[in-house]
């Protein structure tokens, strides 16, 4: 009997799996999923078996398993397919880079199965008198912003984290098991089992943060929602407006009320509102940023900043700022144009909207036109993606690449000016062909794929 293995180590060798036989004793005790030890280039290791359904390879010397250590169960073993066909990685360096196996192997489904949003005013008044409460925060400046905040509102913390190193978590796993409520940081959040005395809160979730720095920029609110989508437990997400890349409803967005003072600068065409413009601040000094190249070339006689949070930033130029395509949302937008206007708020940065459609910020953002622009929206992911259930990865090749092989997969290809684009689209499912899809991912990794959020 022989199986195919990946390497529980931080090097995915290109989504290269190997074969090792399995001794005899072993044959009835080996499945996909299996955790098991072997020898590889002289050194030990542990890996987990992805297929046994494996024909004798064409080689003289064929290394043996050593021994199988324990079985992932099947939730498990899917949830770990799931996440690694979402980020363009494989199992074997999911479990060596951010999850103890150990301690992975614990969870099991739940009986409990919530999954709610809300404002993130809301934390304080949802805490479970009944539960324990884990806090998920994206940044250590937010997790002692929160950790203060729960404090002021009479909330008796058994921990938060202050510095965010290894050691300081490790310790309190080691320690303390019988907790009410903690803050912790979200590269953290899968050392804690999944259970059903158990609420999770995570703080924020559309903070850049929650993306890990390495592993293809794993995100942890995509990786916690994929996480409960098979094991259930109870979850809380609080955001000002739910990544409908993730989620698939809004219901608790609350109309945003810009109070700040709004400059709208109308034209008919691009160069009477530049006109209109330099002449409404030609006797002001002021230090802009804007998000334009258009208006940039245009006004050289403005020293621009180079980001909105720049220090020397007084005033935001917003030009034809849209939100939607067709009718249709984009959400990601939405956010990042909320988090902005929030800003510039509390810094009292003065807003410039420059249009040439009479557009107005605040009828923009209310919630009777989001509505339908979001609804458009989950309707446009539910059928095409990307959403929760469905990844794609967006290709770009000077030259035409074959795609017989992978074609329920890799769909293209459509030519742009002298490249060739495609996309690889997967959905999600119990019946997904994880070993068809790595070595789709050993096909086509030399293109560099790109994940796509947007519609």
């Amino acid at each position: 009997m022989f199986v195919n293995v990946e390497l529980i180590y931080n090097n995915t060798y290109k989504f290269i799996q190997f074969s090792y036989k399995v001794p005899k004793k072993y044959e009835k005790k080996i499945h996909v999923g299996s955790i098991v030890e072997l020898m590889f280039r002289n050194k030990k290791y542990k890996a987990v078996v992805v297929d046994i359904n494996v024909k004798k390879p064409n080689t003289v010397n064929i290394n043996e398993i050593q021994k199988v250590l324990f079985r992932l169960t099947d939730e498990q073993f899917t949830f770990l397919t799931y996440l690694s066909v979402s980020n363009f990685l494989n199992i074997g360096i999911l479990l060596s880079e951010i999850f103890n196996v150990e301690m992975f192997k614990l969870q099991n489904k739940n009986n409990s199965r919530s999954i709610d949003q809300f404002i993130q005013s809301d934390i304080v008044k949802n805490i479970s008198n009944k539960h324990k409460n884990i806090f998920i925060t994206p940044t250590l400046e937010i997790c002692n912003k929160l950790s203060n905040e729960l404090i002021d509102n009479e909330v008796d913390l058994d921990f938060y984290q202050k510095t965010g190193g290894k050691e300081e978590i490790n310790d309190f796993l080691n320690s303390n098991n019988n907790f009410k409520n903690i803050v912790i940081l979200s590269n953290n959040f899968n050392y804690f089992k999944i259970s059903n005395d158990v609420e999770f809160h995570f703080y924020d979730t559309n903070n850049i943060s929650y993306k890990l720095p390495k592993l293809n920029g794993i995100n942890i609110i995509e990786l916690a929602i994929l996480k409960h989508k098979i094991f259930g437990g109870n979850f809380k997400f609080y955001n000002i407006f739910p990544a409908l890349d993730m989620f698939d409803s809004y219901e608790h967005y609350e109309e945003i009320n810009i109070k700040n003072d709004i400059t709208y600068i109308y034209g008919n065409n691009f160069e009477e509102c530049i006109n209109i413009l330099k002449n409404k601040f030609i006797n002001n000094k002021i230090t802009p940023y804007t998000n334009s190249e258009i208006l940039k070339n245009k006004l050289n006689e403005y020293t621009f900043t180079e980001n909105l949070n720049n220090k020397e930033t007084d005033v935001y130029f917003l030009f034809n700022p849209k939100l939607s395509f067709k009718n249709t949302l984009n959400s990601l937008r939405l956010i990042s144009l909320i988090k902005e206007l929030q800003y510039c708020e509390y810094k009292d940065i003065k807003l410039v909207l420059i249009s040439t459609n009479d557009q107005d910020l605040q009828e923009m953002l209310k919630l009777s036109n989001i509505s339908i622009l979001a609804n458009n929206e989950l309707k446009e992911r539910s059928t095409y993606g990307p959403d929760i259930n469905t990844k794609i990865f967006s290709i770009s090749s000077d030259n035409e690449i074959d795609t017989e092989e992978y074609k329920e997969y890799l769909l293209g290809p459509r030519t742009v000016k002298d490249s060739f684009e495609y996309e690889i689209r997967l959905i999600l499912s119990k019946n997904i062909n994880y070993n068809k899809i790595m070595d789709l991912f050993s096909y086509t990794h030399i293109y560099n794929p790109t994940k796509s959020r947007n519609i």
